[in-house]
């Protein structure tokens, strides 16, 4: 009975909370074409770390978190530092990244010209007078293209009776909270500073429930500011200055550009496993034939060494036209003149693993392979009675992060 008890205390999401959350923001950044971000509130690195992902168009070359916890702060630069992967697999385009300390209510000119600002789970732990500040300082004078703010929906704490939402001994998820908003609330807010300093405001949110009530909205609810007049000049003209506690570049390629012949030989090497790879003919109908020397484009882009010396897919096509070896028969696909023999089984089980190392990390699933990003898969469980620990007025929390209320590791 207790554990049937316990059961209706739980909601899940899947994925998990904090990855819809983290992936809705990359998405938006992406789509945004951005290549520099603070993260207003940075934690312990989480959304920074997950942000180191080169991109295959207008990379983010800068990033930069404030907190105003040092000891947290100083978390998020180990967790943002570079792994080896880093190293033996090099990044297209430079990164830095740059942590302070300090607090979102005082403006320090270093923010000024970063293309987006992201404050994740953060406004609700901020006190009234240092929230009276966040669009003076954030949307008046720092100025980004683009501001996204997300913060837990009220209205959803139904689902969580213990919280007793909309009696008068109701409680907030979590002790630090300040304040929950509903999405009136949060939208009155959000319009208020749109307004003021010209910027076009949107709203939706990530987490549902699969057989929830479609009025009680997302879980989590999100605000996407664009800038209207990004010529105009900042509010303040005299700043504060945050504690910089450390700036961390990433090694990147920064080889001098090769010949369309020296392309073209590692372009070869790998296509000799392309094109010899053992593939499932189950699925092929009977009409049709496998051509293994048929391949797209999009599979040789995907291996990082191309990538590295190409820089773009356009080179990339352009390297192929060059050769006889190739006929292209649209953007997506070329014909492979050449046959590649592998000189043994166990020659080419050994070049084929390295081939495949390469492709699997910086592949099409490159984001998910990489070791700065958290891939657990795993079904995420919110409870209605975890607790946060504060530290200097910012949620501390204990134990597992794929559990508690999703706004742990955010």
């Amino acid at each position: 009975m207790e554990g049937e008890e316990e059961d209706k205390n739980l909601v899940y999401f899947d994925p998990p909370l904090w990855r819809q959350r983290r992936s809705f923001v990359n998405e938006v950044l992406r789509e945004s074409k951005v290549t520099s971000v603070v993260d207003f509130g940075c934690g312990e690195g989480s959304l920074l770390s997950f942000l180191i992902q080169p991109f295959e168009e207008s990379p983010i070359t800068r990033l930069a978190g404030v907190d105003i916890n040092r000891e947290i702060a100083e978390q998020a630069v180990e967790n943002c530092r570079p792994w080896d992967h880093d190293v033996e697999f090099l990044r297209l385009t430079p990164l830095t990244v740059d942590i302070y300390q300090g607090s979102i209510d005082i403006a320090d000119k270093r923010f000024l010209g970063f293309d987006a600002l992201v404050c994740m789970e953060v406004v609700e732990h901020v006190d009234p007078p240092v929230l009276d500040k966040f669009f003076d300082i954030v949307l008046g004078t720092y100025k980004p293209k683009i501001v996204i703010v997300t913060t837990p929906n009220v209205e959803f704490n139904v689902y969580f009776p213990q919280l007793k939402y909309g009696t008068p001994e109701a409680t907030l998820r979590i002790e630090d909270h300040r304040f929950e908003w509903t999405r009136k609330e949060f939208q009155e807010w959000g319009n208020s500073g749109a307004k003021k300093y010209n910027y076009s405001v949107e709203y939706t949110g990530v987490g549902k429930l699969k057989y929830g009530d479609p009025a009680v909205g997302n879980v989590t609810q999100i605000a996407i500011f664009r800038d209207l007049n990004p010529s105009s000049k900042p509010l303040l003209s005299s700043f504060d200055t945050y504690e910089h506690i450390e700036k961390i570049d990433f090694p990147y390629y920064n080889e001098p550009d090769k010949s369309y012949e020296e392309i073209l030989e590692t372009i070869h090497y790998y296509l000799q496993f392309l094109c010899n790879r053992i593939i499932d003919t189950t699925n092929i109908k009977n009409d049709q034939q496998h051509e293994p020397n048929r391949i797209k484009i999009e599979e040789i882009w995907d291996i990082h060494r191309i990538r590295q010396l190409c820089k773009t897919k356009d080179k990339l096509r352009d390297v192929l036209r060059s050769s006889s070896d190739f006929t292209l028969l649209n953007d997506e696909e070329i014909i492979v003149h050449r046959e590649y023999h592998l000189d043994s089984y166990d020659h080419q089980e050994e070049d084929y693993d390295d081939y495949d190392d390469d492709y699997e990390y910086h592949g099409g699933d490159e984001i998910l392979s990489s070791p700065n990003y958290n891939n657990d898969d795993q079904n995420w469980v919110t409870t209605t009675t975890n607790t946060a620990i504060t530290t200097n007025g910012w949620p501390d929390y204990n134990g597992d992060y794929d559990s508690g209320w999703g706004d742990e590791g955010k």
